[in-house]
Parts: C-alpha cells; structure tokens; sequence
C-alpha cells in the first residue's frame, strides 16, 4: 500500500517551494528577509514556467535555469517534467540529470529515459547501467518510489527491454535485497513488454522465489506475463507458487497469477484456492481466471466449483450483492459448452426467480447469472428457450450479449447470419459493439461490409472506433467475396462511409475513434484519405501522430516521419488548479466509497475531476468495466468504454508511484488521452505502474461492485 510518505515526498517534488526551499543559498542573515521573499516568488514562477511546458510538451520551454538551479526541489520539478515528456530532446537532458546526487532526481531522470530510450536503447541502457554502479550508498529503508534510484533504474532497464538489461537485471536478482527486489519488479515489465525471457532469467527468477533464507516477492511476477514454458520450468514453477500461495502479501499473489503457466498440473492447485473461502475474493477470482487459461482440461474443475458455488444460500438477493458474486460470475465466463458435469448448477442458474423490484442490484444480478448460464447450456442453439427468456423486454442487453456468445460458437450464415446482423443493428453500444467484434473470427458472415459500412456511420464514438478496428486488422472484411489475408479494394460503401467518417467532426477528446480511422484508412490503402491522414501527421497528440505515420507508410510514404510542428496550448485547467487533497464521496449501489486524490502530484486531472464533479458529470453513470480482483473503471456516460468529457484530453502525469490495492489511476487509450475516465485498481498492478497517472487512493468496498452499477451521486468533502 503507497503510505503517506510517498505522497509527502512526491508534494516536494511537484511544489516548487516547501522544507528545502532556498538550499543552497549564500545569503546572510541579515538580507535574509527580501531574499527569501524573493527566491519565493523566483521559485514559484519557474514552477509555473516547468508546469506549462510540461502540459505543452515542449522540451526547449523547460527553464535552462531550472536544471541548474541550487535549490532541489526546482531541479527536481524540472527533471520531473522532462521525464513526463519523454521525447528525443528530452532524452540528452535526462541523461545529465542522471549524474546529478540527489536520490530523487537520478529516479525522475531513470524513470524518462524509461519511456525515451526508443532508437537510443543500447546507449541509454549503458548509462544506466553505469549510474547505477557509481551508486554506493543510497537509503532503501523506505517504500517511497523516489527514495531508492537503483529501483528506478532497473524500473528503466525493464521498460528499455534489451538483452543487456536483461543480463544486468538477472544479475542484480544476486545483489542486496533491495536491488534484488527491484531487479525482479523490472524482469516482469519486460516480459510484459517481450512476452519471453531468456532461459537463464527463468533459472535465476525461480532460484530467487525458492531462496531457503531470503526468497524475493516479486520474482514470480514475470510468469504471469511470458508465454508457455519448457516442462521443467513447468514442474519447478508449479512446486515454488504452490508453497508460495502459504506466505501472505504480494508473493502469494503474484503465485496465484503465474500458476496458469504451470501447465495443467496445476488444476488442483487453482481448484483448491477457488474453494478456500479463507482467501481473498481477488486471489479466488484470479485463480478462476488461470484456471480458464488452461482448455478443456480444466473444464471438468471449473464445473466442480460451479457447482459448489451454486447452492441456494449463494443465490438469495443479499447474496448476490456481496463481493464472492464476482467468483461466481469468472466461474461462469470461464465456463465452455457442453460442461455435463455443470449441468445442475446451469439448470439452477438459468432458472432462478428474478426479484419484484426490477431497479435493484439483486435484479440485475440474478439476470446476469440467469444469462450467462443460459447462453453455456445453450451451446451453438440460439434458439433455446431460456436464453431468449432470461432477461424480459425488448431491449434486453445481457440476453443479447448472451446470444451473440452462443452464435460466435456457429457459423454466422443463414438464420444464424441474420439473427447476427440484427444484434449488430442493436441500439445498445455495447451489444452492436460486440457483434462487430465477432467479425475477427468469422469470414464467412455475409454482408460483414455492410454491417461495417453502416457502424462506420453510427452516432457512437465507441461503435465508429470498433468497425474500424476490425477494418483494419481485417480488411478483407472490406470486400465481398475477398479471402482471409487479401487485401483487395474496398467496397465503395465501406469506402465512402469511411472519408465521410474520417471528415465527420468529432468531440475534442474522441482520440481513440480518430486513430482507429486512420488506422483503417492506411489498412484498406485509402488513398484518396491521404490528405486527412496528412493533415494528423503534425496533430499535437502522439496517438494520432503515431496513426498517422502507420497509415501513410501503407499508402507508399514509407519514409515519412509524423512530429508535431504546433505549439501547443496550455490546458484550461492551469488557471484554476488544486492543491492538495480532493476528497470525494461516491454513493453507489455497493455503498458509500471514497476518493482521495493528490492535486500536487497529478494537479491537471484532479482539477480535470473537481470540474467534472461540480458539474454534476459522474452522478448517475454505470461502472461499464469490472475485473474482479483486477479493476473497476468508470467515467463514460455512454456506458461502452469510450466516451469522455469532451473537453481536450489532459496529458499524462505520470510517476514512479507503484500502484497498490485500492488506488487511484487515469484511464487510457494511449498516450495523452485522458478525458474524465477513472480506474481503481483491486490489488497490486505492477504493469500498470508509471505507464498510467496515479491520482490517489480509494476507501470502501470497491470489490462488491460489478458491472452495471450505478453511482447514483459524487460530492466534494470540505
């Protein structure tokens, strides 16, 4: 959990003035009074200045004088600021604020070069390297992430990803534990990032978990994120996480996630976690999650718990709004047809009595677990009766969303190709959205470019950006009669309703909606959509740009290289911004929950989120994403994922900050996109720390909501 230190340390480096303003000042006594006053005032328009430029991400703009100042806490702010913007001017003045003596500073500087080693990998990863050797005594008694700059370091070697980096980091998996410790951290970011390690980093990460005397927490969490294992790696990673599932904190989480990879040796391992109502709710439902990862195989043992599970005191409406309802709902996600031993528990589900109030939690529940049960004894059927009864009404999400399951299991052709092409009419994002993905694994659906052609034209953002996405990893779907890998000329309505979609004006911060078009453009090799492609090449956002270079390479300018040429403006929010705490109230249909944010390490967003609240923006929309024990996601009045504020999307602020259970973070959908969207994670998430703004934490029972519920109302605690 990040403790108040964090944020006491992380509010000197955000605020320009504070305990070590004035370090390093010769003045004497006597002129103390106006010089203080005005280093003050110095100081604090030099933090104005770093701040705007931070926004802008204009490198040049970060004050010369501020990397060079005496006083810590601005050299601080400007690294900090550099290490946000991370682009290839910034990359040189992080490199010589790496030798700077302050622990602080060299993290700030480490964790940039992080994100700016791209095309300078070898030479960046060689100054890390050799930084991080000169460092002989340095403070790891604190878990404060700026506190330890060989953490930061080998945080950066992990996100660098070279085979370099990962020598050191397996090396450094032998030094002091601390060093260690980090060392493991950062071979899990770079198995995220690879989706491999080297042997001898799957030999020295198993050594370290299994360490008699002193094994290390994190050095499981790469398996959770590699690919499959040789046998031996297998049966040894099996052996360490089964031991490991006895210790408390993070080592036995991290075990729980890597047991998946343990091949299916370890169904009675993740079986019996699922069982242990002594377990955390987001460890069991982890373990369901693995267990699904491991086929048919494990089937059998996903059934046996689903139907342990469903029991008649399970099942009452109290029951349902109680937080082990989310491993009920990953049993039967994990769940695939004909599952006999389940049949029971199906039957049970399927047909359970649906609660008078069809407003209440209970309801919606009872409805998801009658659907869900449905659609896996339906198997390919959709024509079975309690399918097509489990949610009442014509405009019935959860049962379309449950049909749609039991027709991907089919050919979409014939009845079943029209039943699909009317769910992908449906008026409900979610569903139409839905329908428009099945389209990856099905060729032979008839008409898929009108379906397409006609999404493309959709009022929904999120609807836009899907039809899109499928463009353009498929773009066969483009064309009647076009086999799988061709990449014909689109048909003249997928291609018109796209230009109309491309020139179509969209809110400020439909960013994702924008590059899944241009996406699409360079895909289907639209040519006559050069100019607007063109047009985003120079767009003050990196996604758009990143969108724009991928298309036009497609389109024959392969050595075209997209950077902004604008300059930027400073976000509306610096003119009214907050300092220090926002507390929020959330009343929900889980209870009442609890914000904390800290405007003085994401000042932007939170005044972003102060605005939004007093606005009255958040009160009365769904939480539309639930991972249980994972994250709860929430702040899209449309309720599919992809909507914002419409305002201009804020940049990232992002930090060392790890994220822990119950924090605070922004949602993305790539680089600088940030609208109103939130996350709170429900565990410990290394691979999200630093690659998303961490804001604050989070009090409450966050792990008894699931998706669909309602924040009914948000207000601002004085």
């Amino acid at each position: 959990m990040v403790t108040s230190r964090i944020a006491l340390g992380l509010l000197a480096v955000a605020v320009a003035s504070g305990c070590d303003r004035g370090q390093g000042s010769q003045a004497t006594p006597s002129a103390a009074p106006p010089t203080a006053s005005a280093a003050v005032t110095s100081d604090a328009l030099l933090d104005e200045r770093i701040l705007s430029a931070e926004q802008r991400r204009v490198t040049a703009d970060v004050p010369h004088e501020a990397l060079f100042s005496r006083n810590v806490a601005v050299r601080r702010r400007a690294v900090a600021a550099l290490a946000r913007i991370a682009d290839g001017p910034a990359h040189e003045s992080l490199l010589s604020a790496l030798a700077d003596e302050e622990p602080s500073i060299i993290s700030w500087a480490a964790y940039g070069l992080g994100f700016a080693c791209r095309g300078q990998e070898e030479a960046t990863v060689a100054a890390l390297v050799s930084r991080a050797a000169s460092l002989v005594e340095r403070d790891t008694t604190t878990a404060a992430p700026l506190s330890d700059p060989v953490a930061a370091i080998a945080d950066a070697l992990g996100r660098c990803a070279t085979q370099t980096s990962e020598a050191t980091l397996r090396a450094w998996l032998s030094s002091d534990k601390a060093s260690a410790e980090a060392a493991a951290l950062a071979l899990g970011r770079l198995a995220a990032r690879t989706r491999r390690l080297d042997a001898a980093s799957v030999v020295a990460l198993l050594d370290a978990a299994s360490d008699p005397e002193q094994p290390l927490e994190a050095a499981l969490l790469a398996f959770s994120r590699v690919g499959e294992l040789p046998e031996a790696a297998r049966a040894r990673l099996l052996e360490i996480a089964t031991e490991s599932l006895a210790q408390p904190g993070a080592r036995r989480t991290f075990a729980a996630r890597a047991l998946g990879r343990a091949g299916v040796a370890a169904i009675p391992v993740l079986e019996g976690l699922i069982a242990d109502e002594k377990r955390a709710v987001g460890e069991r439902a982890d373990a369901a999650r693995e267990l699904a990862k491991l086929g048919a195989e494990a089937q059998p043992a996903i059934a046996r718990r689903l139907a342990a599970w469903a029991e008649p005191r399970a099942l009452e409406p109290t029951a349902l709004e109680a937080a082990e309802f989310a491993i009920l709902l990953t049993l039967l996600e994990g769940l695939e047809p004909p599952a006999k031993e389940a049949t029971a528990a199906l039957e049970r589900l399927e047909s359970l009595a649906l609660p008078k109030d069809a407003t209440s939690v209970a309801y919606r529940r009872t409805v998801q677990l009658r659907c869900r049960a449905a659609s896996r004894r339906a198997g390919t059927a959709s024509l079975y009766p309690k399918l097509n009864e489990c949610e009442p009404g014509e405009q019935a999400i959860e049962r379309d969303l449950a049909l749609l399951t039991v027709l991907d299991r089919g050919p979409l052709t014939l009845a079943r190709g029209r039943r699909f092409r009317e769910l992908a009419e449906s008026p409900h994002p979610r569903v139409r959205q839905a329908a428009l993905q099945m389209l990856a694994a099905h060729p032979e659906a008839v008409e898929a470019h009108v379906v397409l052609a006609r999404a493309l034209a959709a009022a929904e953002s999120g609807t836009v950006a899907t039809a899109a996405q499928i463009l353009s990893a498929y773009p066969a779907r483009a064309t009647p009669g076009a086999a799988e890998g061709d990449t014909p000329a689109p048909h003249k309505d997928v291609a018109a309703a796209l230009m109309k979609a491309l020139e179509l004006e969209r809110p400020a911060d439909a960013l994702e909606t924008r590059a899944a078009l241009i996406n699409a453009a360079g895909a289907l090799q639209l040519l006559r959509s050069k100019s607007i492609v063109d047009g985003s090449c120079s767009s003050e956002h990196p996604t758009l740009r990143a969108a724009a270079e991928r298309a036009l390479h497609s389109m024959g300018d392969r050595t075209r290289r997209c950077s902004s040429g604008k300059s930027t403006a400073a976000p509306e929010e610096l003119t009214r911004l907050v300092h220090g705490q926002l507390v929020l109230k959330l009343e929900t249909d889980a209870g009442t929950l609890r914000l904390e944010l800290n405007a003085d390490v994401a000042p932007v967003f939170v005044t972003r989120v102060r605005d939004l609240v007093q606005a009255r923006f958040y009160d009365g929309i769904v939480f539309h994403r639930v991972v249980p024990g994972f994250v709860v996601q929430f702040g899209d009045r449309i309720g599919d994922g992809y909507g914002g504020a419409g305002k201009s999307a804020v940049r990232c602020e992002t930090s060392p900050i790890p994220f822990a259970a119950l924090n605070v973070g922004v949602a993305l959908s790539g680089r600088d996109t940030g609208s109103s969207q939130l996350f709170v994670t429900l565990s410990a998430q290394p691979h999200l720390d630093g690659e998303y703004a961490w804001l604050g934490r989070a009090e409450g029972p966050w792990e008894k909501l699931a998706r669909g519920d309602r924040l009914r109302e948000v207000r601002i605690e004085p």
